[in-house]
């Protein structure tokens, strides 16, 4: 039995379904944009955190790993197209998440709710205007173009294998 088309079809389908989890944060990020009741807003914040919680996180792993065995059990590791392609997903991966939660947090904190992570922080009190002047500033069409642009760009060296 040849593994490799197997393994494939299960890295096809997490990263799909991670990018229909990422693909509610990316909503989130542009409904933002429309609101200005903070109890709206700490619900779209709710929901983007919870979409990228820890199943989305597990399917990343899972999707990277059926990557790298497909490109041991296809014998890609000699071609530049695999390599690049990991190079483009560890690259927008690292640049995403510091450029969303970065923006994000201060509009979190702002809403009134608290931080998660590390070191979570209790909430504070709300500051309507602050958070406001933060959601007019907040731009989610970066995030989406380099997330959009490097998955075309991946899928596309998957395919054809150029080199």
């Amino acid at each position: 039995m040849d593994l490799y088309p197997w393994v494939v079809f299960i890295h096809a389908t997490t990263i799909l379904l991670f990018f229909i989890a990422h693909g509610t944060s990316m909503a989130v990020a542009f409904a933002l944009k429309r609101e200005s009741d903070p109890a709206r807003v700490r619900a779209l914040l709710d929901l983007s955190r919870f979409s990228l919680g820890a199943p989305a996180w597990g399917l990343v792993l899972v999707g990277l790993a059926t990557g790298i065995l497909a490109g041991f059990l296809g014998g890609h590791w000699g071609r530049l197209w695999i390599w690049l392609s990991l190079v483009i997903f560890v690259a927008i991966g690292g640049a995403m998440t510091p450029m969303a939660s970065l923006r994000l947090q201060p509009i979190r904190t702002a809403a009134g709710m608290g931080t998660s992570g590390p070191r979570p922080t209790e909430a504070q009190p709300e500051d309507p205007d602050e958070m406001r002047r933060l959601l007019t500033a907040w731009n989610p069409l970066p995030l989406a173009a380099m997330g959009l642009t490097g998955f075309v760009v991946i899928l596309w060296l998957m395919l054809a294998k150029p080199f």
